[in-house]
């Protein structure tokens, strides 16, 4: 199942030219001709007790459609987070990151492990599949990062003035986290241009 979601964001990537006014994950799914999914954008995965604030995925996958409306519960009286519950037609979460010329392995890691752990945190999310899929420079190279987190699980696809990095696992919570490239305690630099689509959480305030 999850390399057919895979190879649909494949088709869409090389569908067209890409909308700059637009996030990578909304161009992903204005791009998708054809699919036996039905994909959702920035679907709500989880929202504070107070309903101020929602943590957005880019993209669920769905195996078919159902149009009602999803349900959030605390798993403890004293959480914070009321976390998306289960429902038969969720299979997995694509998440999209565009990053510039000037960005760092480091950083870009961060941004990865950040979104991995997010969506981890989210027991629904964290039983389906997960696709992480990086727009990069065309002479940049993630190897190291994709082969540490997915292994064997991963694609690279080049373009002209891009290069996308695809990876996936079926089972989300499987991923192994407790390794990395960069020091996550280290310093982050300063100055560094950062340009990237999947939010960790965004304010319901502000979201359009």
């Amino acid at each position: 199942m999850i390399i057919d979601v895979v190879s649909d964001v494949v088709k869409a990537l090389n569908a067209g030219v890409l909308d700059n006014d637009k996030a990578l994950h909304a161009n992903v799914l204005d791009l998708m001709t054809e699919s036996s999914f039905v994909w959702r954008k920035d679907y709500t995965i989880a929202v504070s007790k107070d309903d101020k604030k929602t943590k957005i995925a880019n993209l669920m996958v769905c195996n078919k459609l159902d149009e009602e409306a999803q349900t959030f519960k605390v798993k403890r009286e004293k959480d914070y987070w009321k976390k998306l519950q289960p429902r038969d037609d969720y299979e997995a979460v694509v998440e999209c990151s565009l990053f510039s010329h000037e960005t760092s392995l480091c950083t870009i890691e961060t941004v990865g492990r950040d979104i991995m752990r997010s969506r981890k945190e989210v027991p629904t999310v964290a039983a389906g599949g997960f696709v992480w899929v990086v727009h990069i420079g065309p002479q940049e190279n993630l190897d190291s990062l994709f082969q540490l987190y997915f292994k064997e699980d991963y694609i690279t696809l080049n373009q002209d003035e891009a290069k996308y990095y695809i990876g996936w696992t079926d089972n989300l919570k499987t991923l192994d986290m407790r390794n990395f490239i960069c020091d996550p305690t280290a310093p982050k630099p300063e100055n560094e241009i950062v340009d990237f689509s999947a939010e960790v959480e965004y304010d319901a305030g502000t979201k359009g």
